[in-house]
């Protein structure tokens, strides 16, 4: 997976076997902050229902773990579009099921495809119900996720190479904002914080919010391309100070490190 700014910690697990499906269970378990617990799962399931023909029902869905959520980017739209942002004001996805005569049970996830698979000359699909996502190749979806350092509002891409009724998706990019309750804009990395400064006589002093944790402080000397940038520390928050020097001017700029 492409890092975008914080990586996902993916784990999967491959069954081989002879139903029509590449993967069968949890396919992917996304920690977003790396900190060894899933916040995401993205699950397969397969159910064999006829022997002649063999037939089996087909499904994948993604779900929130924990407190974490998918929410809405309107009211009558799940996935968002590149660019539109995700927020407090938004809500959080909830799915009602009727359980007479208890009150309906509630379930937070998203089923993504859901087919009929039958072996005839070879294997023929058919959805089932509703058609869900099958015809859609992206999907960008807004998150609130209940990190051990508060909510925070990311995002998570899937795509897939063809739009059918069963090819599935992959994650192909997650990222969140690291300040509790911040927006961040779907699809796009969350902005490093500023740089704060002061100079004394011990020379320059640099630092920046904590909360974004560990980032490489570079420097150059100029900004005409092309641009020589130098490390000068990966530090969560600093402060750094840099010595004076000869150069009357020197440029800083804060890096995600690689």
């Amino acid at each position: 997976m492409k890092r975008t700014y914080v990586s996902a910690l993916l784990s999967c697990t491959v069954f081989a076997s002879a139903q029509p499906i590449p993967n069968l269970g949890l396919i992917e378990a996304i920690d977003f902050d790396e900190n060894g617990t899933t916040d995401i799962g993205y699950v397969s399931d397969g159910i064999k229902s006829a022997d002649t023909p063999e037939t089996w029902r087909v499904s994948y869905g993604i779900a929130p773990w924990n407190a974490s959520r998918f929410v809405r980017a309107t009211s009558r739209r799940l996935p968002f579009l590149a660019g539109e942002i995700v927020d407090v004001r938004k809500q959080s996805l909830t799915n009602y099921f009727p359980d007479p005569p208890r009150p309906p049970s509630e379930n937070y996830g998203i089923r993504l495809l859901e087919y009929r698979a039958i072996m005839k000359n070879d294997w023929e699909f058919a959805t089932i119900g509703e058609s869900a996502f099958e015809r859609e190749k992206d999907l960008l979806l807004g998150l609130r996720l209940a990190l051990v350092t508060g909510f925070h509002h990311g995002w998570l891409r899937l795509s897939r190479p063809v739009v059918d009724s069963h090819t599935p998706f992959e994650v192909t990019g997650v990222a969140f904002h690291p300040v509790p309750g911040e927006p961040i804009v779907a699809g796009e990395a969350p902005p490093l914080p500023p740089i704060q400064h002061r100079l004394d006589s011990e020379g320059l002093a640099l630092w920046w919010d904590v909360r974004w944790g560990n980032l490489l402080l570079e420097t150059a000397d100029h900004l005409d391309p092309p641009v020589e940038w130098e490390p000068v520390a990966v530090a969560a928050g600093g402060p750094i100070t840099v010595a004076g020097g000869e150069e009357s001017r020197r440029f800083y700029r804060l890096r995600v490190p690689p």
